[in-house]
């Protein structure tokens, strides 16, 4: 089992997704890709960002970082890039990771935890007014690539706050906060945008301000 809840979560999906002939041979194809290194390095750190590089990451990291990658590319989860205009610091400056941040664009407010003490995340990402969101519709567009090769439809979201995951973070953290909270705010090393990522089947019917897409159904959250 994993030394923690979200890495219990993420053995407990990949022994699913080895269940099933069709999950695991998507898996083993994910992981060959994150071995060779041919997702780009912008998508694979929205997902999990480590010190080690995503190839040598175990097979439970490797099946939660499919889950959510298969999440976004079928439409189940929406994103939107927030520009920050600078990439975060060390994890220790919090004061100088919080100072970034004040310059986001309205409504988008960050409130770093300053001492976190093993919270859940580090901080949380709010908005004060209904934003956009994008999601895949899955039909492809010719020429472009992964997320950006296939037709985007909005999808609305109410003021909302999310956790916020700062720098490095393990795959499996990111997807059991799509799990439990319903949505995350992602900003990596080296990135100069925070991530907001919204799952439309457990956030949607709550936070979206019109029906959920009729190819999403709800679940519960847990």
């Amino acid at each position: 089992m994993g030394r923690t809840i979200h890495e219990d979560v993420a053995e407990d999906e990949l022994a699913d997704m080895l269940a099933d002939p069709d999950h695991a041979k998507h898996l083993h194809a994910v992981a060959a890709r994150l071995r060779d290194g041919r997702f780009p390095g912008w998508l694979a750190a929205m997902i999990g960002q480590t010190p080690a590089r995503p190839g040598s990451w175990p097979p439970h990291q490797v099946a939660a970082f499919a889950s959510v990658m298969t999440r976004l590319a079928y439409g189940k989860v929406a994103r939107r890039r927030i520009r920050v205009g600078a990439s975060p610091g060390a994890d220790a400056d919090r004061t100088g990771n919080a100072a970034r941040l004040q310059g986001l664009p309205a409504p988008f407010v960050a409130h770093l935890n300053m001492t976190q003490h093993g919270a859940d995340s580090d901080g949380l990402l709010e908005w004060t007014e209904p934003v956009t969101t994008w999601r895949s519709t899955a039909v492809p567009v010719l020429g472009t690539h992964v997320l950006h090769g296939a037709i985007q439809a909005p999808f609305e979201v109410r003021p909302s706050s999310v956790p916020v995951e700062v720098g490095y973070t393990l795959p499996s953290r990111t997807f059991a906060h799509l799990l439990t909270d319903g949505a995350v705010a992602r900003w990596p090393y080296e990135d100069d945008e925070i991530h907001l990522l919204v799952d439309l089947e457990r956030a949607g019917p709550h936070m979206g301000t019109r029906p959920l897409p009729i190819d999403v159904e709800p679940v519960r959250v847990l």
